[in-house]
């Protein structure tokens, strides 16, 4: 069995999310269920996996493309006017 580690993410501050599904993000219900959107200005990332919005936010597990394993845990909110995506821990 073979295993990839998954693409690093730059910590510090929540990133600006580009899109949802291929398009701006409108509202927290964009990123619930099973979906992907892409994060940073300088250096893109594409996140894929299942989102559940809890109250002002969302908690989405990131999945790898390899079987559904869980690869990090984000937490994604609105912003001012834009939407920003962030890494949590998850203990």
């Amino acid at each position: 069995m073979s295993f990839t580690t998954p693409q690093s993410v730059p910590g510090g501050p929540a990133q600006r999310v580009l899109e949802v599904q291929g398009r701006p993000p409108a509202s927290l219900l964009d990123f619930d269920g099973d979906v992907s959107f892409v994060v940073g200005e300088e250096m893109r990332y594409l996140v894929q996996g299942a989102g559940r919005v809890t109250g002002d936010e969302v908690r989405f597990h990131e999945k790898d493309g390899h079987g559904g394993k869980d690869v990090r845990v984000w937490q994604v909110r609105q912003d001012e006017s834009h939407f920003v995506a962030e890494p949590v821990s998850t203990f």
